[in-house]
């Protein structure tokens, strides 16, 4: 009996150390995923504010949908300013200019149910003006046709553009 049990331990330690990739490779349901490096900038960019210049209410938060977007962008490539940085951030403003929500049953017909937005920024660094950056999506027939939630794309979308946009400007 005791031999049998050795012999498995041996089976199991051998079996463990030749699946053993080395590396900081992590297994979850039989894929490997490895992890992100950390991605930092020595630009920093905070967002100010963001308004709606539609002028109009919507169902959704296109102001929290613009600004949360574009933090997230920022964060992803390293650069939103965090208040313990030690360096002046750039400053972005953000005005959404037109917003279209677009309805899925529409969509299915050619430009009845489009989703548009139309957004522009303000880049600024210490009170002087950088830039102002423009971005435009329009989600239409054929693309996410079926789509319900095509206006989180939209903003998606629009913000990942005016956050490289930016990145050209530094």
């Amino acid at each position: 009996m005791f031999k049998k049990f050795r012999l498995l331990v041996v089976f199991i330690a051998l079996f463990m150390f030749a699946c053993h990739r080395g590396g900081k490779d992590i297994q979850i349901g039989g894929e490997i995923y490895s992890p992100k490096p950390v991605v930092t900038s020595p630009y920093k960019v905070r967002v100010t504010d963001v308004f709606n210049d539609t002028h109009q209410v919507y169902d959704v938060d296109i102001i929290g949908l613009l600004w949360n977007g574009i933090e997230d962008s920022l964060k992803k490539k390293g650069m939103l300013w965090t208040s313990n940085a030690e360096v002046e951030p750039y400053l972005m403003e953000g005005h959404v200019d037109y917003f279209r929500k677009g309805e899925i049953i529409e969509r299915c017909l050619p430009r009845l149910g489009d989703t548009e937005l139309r957004v522009r920024v303000e880049l600024s660094r210490g009170g002087t003006h950088i830039a102002t950056i423009e971005s435009k999506r329009k989600i239409g027939y054929g693309k996410y046709i079926f789509s319900s939630s095509a206006w989180k794309k939209v903003f998606d979308e629009v913000t990942e553009d005016v956050v490289n946009q930016a990145v050209k400007k530094f």
